[in-house]
């Protein structure tokens, strides 16, 4: 049957032919948070992008986040913070374009320094 989400606040009497399957709360997102989000259906997002069943992506607005009726949170992605002593060195498990609009292949490997940025949260296929 259908699925649908009832949004807050206020009150909800199901009818005798709808069943609740879960009570869905928000998760809070923080400075140097993100929400790792995986699509269990085809749907729209929050932002109006089409999402393919698997898919994942990440959530970096500060803030609560209610997840759609068919999208399921999968972790909370902390940054990690960069010095002068210390960078990351990332591998593409995928092709993907990253947050400065390069296209990482496959298998690519690169560093992320303190130049860059001073914290860094790795995208999904990171």
């Amino acid at each position: 049957g259908d699925e649908w989400l009832f949004e807050g606040p206020g009150t909800y009497i199901p009818r005798v032919q709808v069943n609740v399957v879960e009570t869905v709360v928000a998760t809070v997102i923080k400075p140097n948070q993100a929400l790792r989000v995986r699509a269990r259906k085809e749907c729209k997002d929050r932002q109006g992008a089409d999402r393919v069943t698997g898919e994942e992506w990440l959530i970096k607005q500060v803030g609560a986040y209610l997840p759609g009726v068919f999208e399921e949170v999968v972790d909370v992605v902390n940054a990690y913070v960069l010095t002068e002593k210390v960078a990351l060195h990332m591998q593409a498990t995928r092709t993907f374009t990253d947050c400065g609009g390069v296209v990482r292949r496959t298998g690519e490997e690169w560093l992320i320094t303190f130049k860059q940025s001073d914290t860094h949260i790795p995208e999904v296929y990171e």
